[in-house]
């Protein structure tokens, strides 16, 4: 293991020579940071860009977030709409360098990103200056894989046109022809017949005239001139008193608030081809959780079980390839491990 400063080299992420790029971690806080070896050039900061930490001799030490992975662990297996996620902010922090005047095309090993946040590292260096709207597009056909002409911003990608990448998606909605509206159905008048003037109804005959009177008797009931009350059950009235009670208690119990951390959540892991195997490690929890990282989830193809909502740091090691790391969200669609 190389040390450059107060900083372990790990492992080389990228060569662009004259550039190597390394993942590193800080000697006395032991945070992680990005390492560039060979670098000609100014550092520059933006919001999207990864901040710069100090400048030694030939190099840069940069800010690595925690919890952020390369862009690279994704090729060919992205998630189409997390990806529009990541290109519009690049294409964002592309427009802001271009106004600068500087020329940048990212690389999926020098792009981090953490959830639904992308940074970009190295801008303003000599070794990746380049055609920014072409390398963003090579990039995303990278990580659509062969889902690329699926991907909703193929056609923006392919003109170059950062403002179309950036409009939102009402805009363009409203953008598109109106059809008109159908035309209603015209009436047609209805022939009006005039109707036959209603006959007059046929006199009745007079009923009969009974033969015999009506006899009315009048009889006395044999119930009392006033209600009797019975007096009512005790019983049944404490159980209607405890009723509503009941009622309040089971409420409570439905919709007490669950501790923190309860789940379980079911996450699914698939393997392709299906007869592979891999062992899937916990590297870092959500807040919230008491999973140990470190901890062996699961070997895929299978289901495991995490204790809380969020984003857990996963490690995936596959016989005889190198490990991976990948951010998975919780909860959210079953992981295919696709082995190449």
């Amino acid at each position: 293991m190389e040390v450059l400063g107060t900083h372990w080299l790990h492992r080389i992420i990228a060569r662009i020579p004259p550039l190597t790029v390394y993942e590193g971690q800080d000697t006395r806080t032991g945070t992680p940071v990005m390492v560039l070896k060979g670098t000609e050039g100014r550092p520059l900061e933006g919001p999207a860009l990864l901040p710069f930490l100090e400048a030694l001799e030939d190099a840069w030490v940069l800010e690595w977030p925690l919890g952020a992975v390369p862009l690279s662990h994704y090729l060919g297996v992205a998630d189409l709409e997390r990806l529009a996620v990541w290109v519009r902010a690049m294409a964002q922090a592309l427009k802001d360098l271009e106004a600068q005047g500087v020329a940048y095309a990212p690389r999926a090993e020098l792009c981090l990103v953490k959830g639904r946040r992308v940074w970009l590292a190295g801008a303003g260096l000599k070794a990746l200056e380049g055609d920014g709207r072409q390398a963003l597009l090579e990039l995303a056909k990278a990580l659509a894989g062969g889902r690329f002409e699926e991907f909703p911003l193929r056609e923006a990608l392919e003109r170059g046109d950062l403002e179309a990448l950036l409009a939102p998606q009402e805009a363009a909605s409203e953008a598109l022809p109106q059809e008109p509206p159908p035309e209603e159905p015209k009436k047609r008048p209805l022939p009006v017949e005039e109707e036959a003037p209603p006959e007059p109804p046929k006199a009745e005959p007079p009923p009969p005239s009974p033969s015999r009177p009506k006899v009315i008797r009048i009889e006395e009931k044999d119930e009392p001139p006033f209600p009797v009350v019975e007096p009512k059950n005790p019983g049944r009235r404490r159980i209607l008193w405890l009723l509503p009670l009941l009622l309040v208690l089971l409420g409570l119990f439905l919709f007490r608030p669950r501790p923190q951390g309860q789940g379980p959540y079911a996450v699914e892991f698939r393997t392709e081809p299906p007869s592979e195997k891999a062992e899937v490690y916990l590297l870092e929890a959500p807040p919230g959780s008491r999973l140990q990282p470190g901890t062996l989830l699961l070997t895929a193809p299978g289901r495991a079980e995490v204790d809380a909502p969020g984003v857990y740091r996963l490690r995936i090691r596959v016989p005889g390839r190198d490990p991976v790391d990948y951010l998975l969200e919780v909860p959210g669609p079953p992981l295919t491990i696709r082995v190449r």
